[in-house]
């Protein structure tokens, strides 16, 4: 039976990392979701395929990030009652998530009908490729709720401590998804749209069954009708939270589109790179994705249990974690980053590798400062602190709307390979003096904590 767990007793160091561990190889099998689409549809179609998929991709990355971070907010909230113990407000907070998301995955479906291709239009989409494109984003939008109730699945155990439960269901629904890729690429003759509702039906499954084992094995989380009653005060929490970081998240998405707009016009070769290279980089990037995410999490129930040691050491541990993930990376995608993009998008252009390798290699020295940003960034958000992710956030955008306007224009696709280290750079800057500061303040809510039991004590 899966089991809920208690992140604010034990050694800091072995609980976050075995509890980030699981939530790695999810991560992981997530990238396989992606990559499945790419490479299937890479080998067997051509580059034409890749072109299609990339030219949507930003689309896709603007929805799927500003929904994961509306879930990663509402995971906060959650994480920190079950630090509290405050079961009932627990359970208001799940059918509240329930209720945000299944509202917004309506909203998003009605845009995708309706507006997907007139996007693409002003994407740059080329002409030749724009009814492939818009028929694979088309299938992602319209259902949206699919994926947006796996990943509010997964958020909400996450919060509770038990990041294995969703990674036993991610690796099936993996499997099954390169598998339905190959049959529906290979024999509908559906093209792109084939690796669309592939990615679909095997994320369906996957939440059907962790919904069933969630009813049967989670009884803290079992919802009832009272549950789902309105409470303004946690509604107003739960979306300050969830926005703040769904903000976040689409300031960065919105860069990447209006960045994606300049290098569709670079031509076809230059957009199937940036497919590739964006591909292998995010695979890459999941480690540090996970500890920032472990670290949240971590440090959401111990501000809730006022145990203010611990989510600095939490910290700290995270920011070892990532320096030793960062130096094993810079060496792969350094030495060998080109040759696993061509693996990936199965394309023999020249350019597509040149431009690939190019990519990854300016971006690989980068990563350990990525890292530290991913753990500032979350961990902030769970001591209840909204704006600084948002700014650090912005100053990415900025980074991308200057190298889509300014450094594309003058150096072409090296322009749009310096925008994220310099985004990632100025981010983490600012959110290390944010969080020198914020340290003083949770220092202050210690002493206080102390007081309080003190007088608690004289009074018994």
């Amino acid at each position: 039976m899966a089991k809920t767990k208690d992140l604010t007793q034990g050694n800091v160091a072995k609980l976050l990392l075995f509890f980030a561990f699981p939530t790695l190889l999810s991560n992981v099998f997530q990238q396989f979701y992606n990559l499945a689409d790419t490479a299937i549809a890479g080998h067997i179609l051509g580059d034409n395929a890749l072109v299609a998929i990339g030219a949507s991709s930003t689309v896709n990355s603007l929805v799927l990030s500003f929904a994961w971070g509306l879930n990663g907010g509402f995971g906060i909230i959650i994480a920190q009652c079950f630090g509290a113990k405050d079961f009932k407000k627990l359970k208001k907070s799940v059918a509240i998530s329930l209720s945000i998301n299944v509202l917004f995955s309506l909203i998003v479906c009605i845009f995708g009908i309706f507006m997907s291709r007139p996007m693409l239009q002003a994407l740059n989409t080329p002409a030749a490729r724009l009814n492939e494109a818009n028929s694979y984003i088309s299938v992602i939008l319209v259902f949206i709720i699919v994926p947006m109730l796996y990943n509010l699945e997964a958020v909400i155990l996450r919060s509770l401590g038990d990041s294995k439960t969703p990674l036993y269901f991610l690796i099936f629904s993996s499997v099954l998804n390169i598998i339905l890729d190959y049959v529906l690429i290979k024999f509908t003759h559906m093209g792109v749209k084939g690796a669309a509702v592939a990615t679909v039906l095997a994320q369906l499954l996957s939440v059907i069954l962790c919904f069933v084992v969630i009813l049967k094995n989670f009884k803290i989380i079992r919802l009832k009708k009272n549950d789902f009653h309105f409470s303004a005060s946690l509604f107003k929490n739960m979306m300050s939270a969830g926005m703040a970081m769904a903000v976040m998240n689409s300031i960065f998405s919105i860069g990447s589109i209006i960045m994606q707009g300049s290098i569709n016009a670079l031509g076809e070769d230059v957009i199937a790179a940036h497919l590739g290279s964006r591909k292998v980089a995010e695979m890459f990037m999941q480690p540090l994705v996970t500890i920032g995410t472990a670290c949240s999490t971590f440090v959401g129930q111990n501000y809730g249990a006022l145990k203010i040691g611990r989510i600095k050491a939490s910290i700290k541990y995270s920011t070892i974690y990532s320096l030793i993930w960062s130096v094993f990376t810079f060496f792969i995608l350094w030495f060998f980053g080109g040759q696993i993009a061509r693996l990936v998008t199965g394309s023999a252009s020249q350019v597509v590798f040149d431009n690939t390798q190019m990519y990854l290699r300016i971006n690989a020295p980068f990563y350990f400062v990525l890292g530290l940003l991913f753990t500032l960034r979350f961990s902030i958000q769970s001591v209840d602190r909204k704006m600084p992710p948002i700014i650090s956030s912005s100053m990415e955008l900025a980074s991308k709307i200057a190298a889509a306007y300014l450094f594309i224009p003058l150096w072409g696709y090296l322009g749009a390979c310096i925008a994220e280290p310099l985004s990632w750079t100025l981010g983490a800057i600012y959110l290390l003096f944010v969080f020198k500061n914020e340290f003083k303040r949770l220092d202050g809510l210690t002493e206080k904590q102390k007081q309080k039991e003190n007088i608690m004590g004289l009074k018994l």
